[in-house]
């Protein structure tokens, strides 16, 4: 049975749960220093090239990828606190290391390990919600995870920005922000009781309902990555408007997803079943504004709709996740999900540059209308056999 925390827990416990998801997305956090970076990193061996330092950023990507993957098993033997612990503690330690640190091939090796931290307690940020409350509050812990995502991807971003006026290694100094988060989740989140030990089938895991979500967070990811990385040469390009335009868009699809989070609990208490085919609805709706207008305030409106949909679409998904799967499953499930969002994240630029250039398509507009199409699809793929008039019970059985 989950251990079920009542409204009276207080704000520390809620604070240690949230917290953790604040540095699930901090490995970007260093992207404006790159330039920098390079500088300070040529000055020690001239041998080192730009992509080397970029690959600073990009490398911890495909160890969250790999890690999110193994954290399951790692989770069976450690427990789910111990794993959260040591994701944390892997995440403190190697991510401030650059700043002691002179040679750059350990410089990569210690975010080669942030990766690794990061991807062990990914999941965990999400069934952990699971195994300590149910009903509306886990979905409004769920929508909340999320915006503390995506407020500690722009706070660890601001930081580190703003440590750049020191020097190029201060910014890697924004992981000291892990103490005391580490020492909350310490102090009050206890071990869930749950039936940690008992042996799972892994090909039972993996059925045709656990393919399916893996499919569709593959599919949502290829999208909302694709259209963030089109949006600004489609305004620049096709459109001609100025790099101001796609920086504020860009942010204002980012604030529009943090907004939802704070009331996805309550929405999705009311659409229930509905909740994840409407956002599929609103992002394709999103994407057909900035393949059909040039009206720079509907484009804003897509920017709004693609940015507040990503974050429900996600969120909608958890949630059937930790209702619709047994308590020992979620963790594996939502691992896999995640993997599979990373990596449609990866297959973006093939599917929607590489593929529109081979059949000889538009590479500006073409991309938009291809993911408008998928998210379509998704949707009425997602009304036929989840039956969402049935009953939310009815769409994972």
């Amino acid at each position: 049975m989950n251990c079920v925390v009542s409204k009276q827990e207080g704000i520390a416990f809620k604070a240690a749960l949230l917290g953790i998801s604040i540095f699930l997305l901090s490995h970007l956090a260093i992207a404006p220093a790159i330039p920098k970076l390079y500088q300070l990193y040529q000055q020690q061996n001239p041998d080192i090239g730009l992509a080397s330092v970029e690959s600073l950023v990009t490398m911890p990507a495909a160890m969250i990828t790999l890690f999110v993957l193994l954290s399951d098993g790692v989770a069976r033997r450690l427990g789910k606190k111990r794993t959260v612990l040591l994701g944390l503690g892997l995440t403190l330690m190697a991510g401030v290391a650059p700043f002691f640190l002179t040679d750059f091939v350990w410089v990569m090796v210690s975010r080669v390990l942030l990766g690794i931290g990061i991807g062990l307690y990914n999941a965990l940020s999400i069934s952990l919600l699971s195994d300590f409350y149910h009903g509306q509050q886990r979905s409004n812990m769920i929508g909340l995870r999320t915006s503390f995502l995506n407020i500690g991807k722009a706070l660890t971003t601001f930081i580190a920005g703003y440590a750049l006026i020191y020097g190029a290694e201060y910014t890697f100094l924004v992981y000291v922000l892990v103490v005391p988060v580490w020492i909350l989740f310490v102090l009050y989140v206890p071990e869930p009781q749950l039936l940690q030990h008992q042996q799972q089938n892994r090909q039972a895991m993996w059925g045709k309902n656990t393919f399916g979500i893996c499919l569709l967070t593959f599919l949502v990811g290829v999208c909302y990555i694709g259209a963030t990385v089109k949006i600004p040469t489609l305004l620049v390009s096709y459109h001609g408007l100025g790099d101001d335009d796609s920086r504020n868009m860009l942010t204002v699809l980012a604030i529009s997803g943090t907004l939802l989070g704070f009331v996805f609990g309550q929405i999705f208490s009311r659409l229930q079943g509905w909740m994840l085919s409407l956002m599929l609805l609103i992002m394709a709706l999103g994407n057909v504004l900035f393949a059909s207008t040039s009206s720079v305030a509907l484009l804003y409106l897509g920017s709004i709709f693609i940015g507040l949909a990503f974050v429900g679409t996600m969120s909608s998904i958890f949630c059937l996740i930790t209702q619709q799967f047994a308590a020992q499953k979620v963790l594996f499930v939502t691992s896999m999900a995640l993997a599979a969002g990373n990596i449609g994240a990866l297959a973006a630029p093939a599917v929607l540059t590489k593929l529109p250039e081979l059949l000889g398509f538009d590479h500006l507009v073409m991309p938009f209308y291809i993911t408008t199409a998928i998210l379509l699809v998704s949707m009425v793929a997602n009304i036929l056999l989840a039956k969402p008039w049935l009953g939310l019970r009815s769409a994972y059985n």
